[in-house]
């Protein structure tokens, strides 16, 4: 089952890069305004309310790949008609080896799930809803699967966004980015300058991705390639995130870019 969810999305989503070093490619598809609001538009407002959240689905390995313990897969369905897919495949010693990201727009109609990643083809889903489960099944699914995709808890949505800090290194500048793509996922790039009032030097460094949480006043990041965390005191102040190694410690301070 696990394989054919995944092929199945993989057809959506062939922009995509996944691979056991890790090497990803976020999803060309930005959502612009006027995607949103022809999502939107064409949707069944009730229904499309009932899919907003994050709802995950966890398959077993599948029975020939004898390097992998589960594939972790999350739809993030958001109330403007933008959305999310992640997953998350984990070796043996229950450690993220490989990751897709890609995000979306979706919309309801006669009573039917469409999912699209920047594409012209959306992927069509019949759907039904029980207690807290999500049933879904494709028509592109050769072999029937039907797939129950669970309801789980909304992370903290005032993260979501690109955040960034510029430092001065030598004769040149470092425009550094935490970008938070779900209530979960982020990653980390940076642009180099010799003038910040010119085009970067370099193109954007390699993205770093990870998952995050949060516990009081502390942002918890766990690199996919680590498995120690990060840990950082934050605070919101406006449109400012103000990190900190320590509570009550040096601050720095990062500015959204986007919301």
């Amino acid at each position: 089952m696990k394989k054919s969810l995944f092929m199945l999305l993989m057809l959506a989503v062939a922009s995509m890069v996944v691979s056991c070093e890790k090497e990803v490619v976020e999803g060309k598809n930005e959502n612009g305004a006027d995607n949103t609001t022809n999502a939107v538009e064409k949707s069944d407002a009730t229904e499309m309310a009932k899919f907003v959240g994050c709802w995950e689905y966890i398959s077993a390995a599948d029975e020939i790949d004898q390097f992998l313990s589960r594939t972790d897969y999350c739809f993030y369905f958001y109330e403007n008609g933008d959305g999310y897919l992640t997953i998350d495949a984990y070796d043996k010693e229950n450690q993220i080896s490989s990751i897709t990201r890609n995000s979306l727009t979706y919309w309801v109609k006669n009573e039917k799930l469409y999912v699209n990643y920047g594409d012209d083809d959306p992927i069509e889903w019949e759907y039904s809803f029980k207690d807290n489960t999500l049933i879904m099944r494709s028509d592109m699914d050769e072999y029937g699967n039907i797939f129950e995709f669970t309801r789980t808890e909304d992370g903290d949505m005032r993260f979501i966004g690109d955040w960034s800090t510029t430092r001065s290194g030598g004769d040149k500048y470092y425009n550094e980015h935490i970008k938070f793509v779900t209530p979960n996922d982020g990653f980390t790039y940076y642009n180099v300058y010799e003038n910040l009032n010119s085009a970067p030097v370099e193109g954007s460094s390699e993205m770093v991705w990870f998952k995050y949480s949060s516990d009081g006043d502390m942002l918890i990041m766990t690199s996919i390639d680590s498995a120690t965390p990060t840990k950082k005191y934050y605070r919101f102040e406006g449109d400012k995130l103000f990190l900190s190694n320590e509570k009550g410690g040096i601050e720095t301070c990062y500015s959204t870019i986007n919301k």
